[in-house]
């Protein structure tokens, strides 16, 4: 089983997988032009913070990605 640590993490790695295949190269741009704490979205991509479930909905919806396809994305 993995860690807390690793699983944020991992996550972490999936969403910034998902901003960069967007074609968003900045965390910061993306964090700003979607109403989201430059800080915290950066946070996240490192997997220093616990992400809630409202939080990862919104950044899925953005991106239009649902939750089982979020989960199988290769890293």
């Amino acid at each position: 089983m993995k860690s807390d640590e690793e699983l944020l993490k991992e996550i972490g790695l999936r969403i910034k997988k998902l901003r960069e295949k967007s074609g968003c190269s900045s965390y910061e741009k993306f964090a700003f032009d979607n109403d989201i704490s430059r800080m915290h979205y950066w946070q996240i991509e490192k997997g220093k913070v616990n992400i809630t479930l409202k939080t990862l909905n919104k950044i899925l919806n953005i991106h239009e990605v649902d939750l089982e396809d979020f989960l199988k994305i290769d890293l």
